[in-house]
């Protein structure tokens, strides 16, 4: 009887290792999503691109920029918050809400738009609404506000008019 105890035991501990092992490598598997550029002109008239992280051609949002060498991205810091300019392609115009469901590689989720950044009345939302953002240029822009809590690897899940539009992996500087 101690033997079979003993045994089941064993291959309960084994499949809690295996199943615990699998859930970390895919946490680690997860990288941070690519940064592409955007050629833009200046108010000045001077050529440059800005710096996104997203889906190429379908989501991202600006974390820099530049013109000629000095293009660079910059790093998403904890705890600082941002602003930052959204481009979305593939919506002519777009009317409701804009969502964002952060995941931190912990499993935690936290709102991490920001209404009324900078005010006494600040506070964290899951979403903004839109009346009417039209296209420009084949995409909609918009800007945001936004701050990361914890430093790490971040899941960003967007959804637009509640569907989900796309999943963005960004990393989180500590301060």
């Amino acid at each position: 009887m101690k033997k079979r105890y003993l045994l089941l035991t064993y291959c309960t501990l084994i499949l809690i290792v295996i199943f615990t092992g699998c859930s970390e490598e895919v946490n680690k598997g997860e990288q941070e999503s690519p940064t592409f550029a955007i050629p833009v002109e200046f108010n000045d008239g001077i050529k440059g691109e800005y710096v996104l992280i997203g889906e190429e051609g379908k989501i991202g949002f600006q974390v820099g920029g530049g013109i000629g060498e000095e293009i660079e991205a910059n790093p998403v810091i904890q705890g600082k918050g941002n602003k930052y300019m959204w481009y979305i392609w593939e919506q002519e115009d777009f009317k409701g809400t804009f969502k964002i469901v952060g995941t931190h590689e912990n499993g935690e989720e936290h709102k991490i738009l920001t209404k009324n950044a900078g005010t006494a009345s600040e506070e964290q939302v899951w979403e903004y609404s839109f009346d009417r953002i039209s296209s420009n240029n084949n995409f909609i822009q918009f800007p945001s506000s936004m701050e990361f809590p914890i430093a790490g690897l971040w899941k960003l899940e967007v959804f637009m008019e509640e569907k989900l539009f796309s999943e963005i992996f960004v990393f989180v500087e500590s301060e």
